[in-house]
């Protein structure tokens, strides 16, 4: 739930400012969001295969490629419910976290799963049969080891840039490649941790392991 939000928007940043590319040439998605920037948006519950048709319409002769994880929905509804049962994300609108907070594993698992698949739906059909330029990475490949990380983000390099040289330079590629292991859990710890903007604090976008497996079974 939260850990593949994080992961996309700290690899997409990574990209685009080794690549040093400017927000007037990231450009802007013109469809609902949270962002306050003019420029870009990180469309991360608007995205469908209807916005995708849309945005490919936009885009005329130019190539739309389109890359986003995917996991496992059982996992995301213990990951959702432990993570707003302990309260981490109280201006969160998109679920009702206060009552969540006072509900056991069972039906506040209920009432995530309610809440979360609507919107799962919604996202999820731009990855159910990918085309060849819809790139689909598994989450939990990335996620279980370094070595499966390191392969999902040569895959998305690939997906964006191909294998040679023509849209990227090696250089560029290995900055990026090294840089984006900081998101990597297996090696960095801290790659768990984000700042929230409405409180100015580091806060852990990670759930219990614990509460996790026990939601999981439910």
């Amino acid at each position: 739930h939260k850990a593949g939000v994080f992961l996309s928007d700290s690899l997409t940043r990574t990209i685009f400012q080794i690549l040093e590319a400017p927000d007037a040439v990231v450009g802007h998605v013109e469809y609902p969001c949270d962002s306050n920037n003019p420029y870009t948006c990180w469309n991360m519950e608007a995205f469908n295969s209807s916005v995708k048709s849309a945005e490919r319409l936009k885009s005329g002769r130019k190539k739309l490629l389109v890359a986003g994880f995917v996991r496992d929905p059982l996992e995301m509804v213990a990951s959702a419910y432990c993570y707003h049962h302990d309260g981490q994300e109280m201006s969160n609108q998109l679920f009702p976290v206060k009552e969540i907070m006072q509900m056991g594993l069972e039906k506040g698992t209920e009432l995530t799963a309610e809440t979360l698949l609507p919107l799962a739906e919604w996202m999820a059909s731009v990855f159910e049969h990918p085309d060849e330029d819809t790139l689909r990475l598994e989450l939990d490949d990335l996620t279980k080891s370094s070595a499966g990380f390191d392969s999902g983000v040569q895959r998305l390099l690939d997906h964006f840039f191909g294998t040679g040289t023509d849209l990227i330079s090696k250089n560029d590629r290995f900055l990026i490649t090294e840089t984006a292991k900081l998101a990597d859990e297996n090696r960095n710890p801290q790659a768990t941790q984000a700042f929230n903007g409405s409180t100015s604090q580091i806060v852990e976008h990670g759930s219990d392991p614990v509460c996790k497996e026990v939601a999981h079974s439910i």
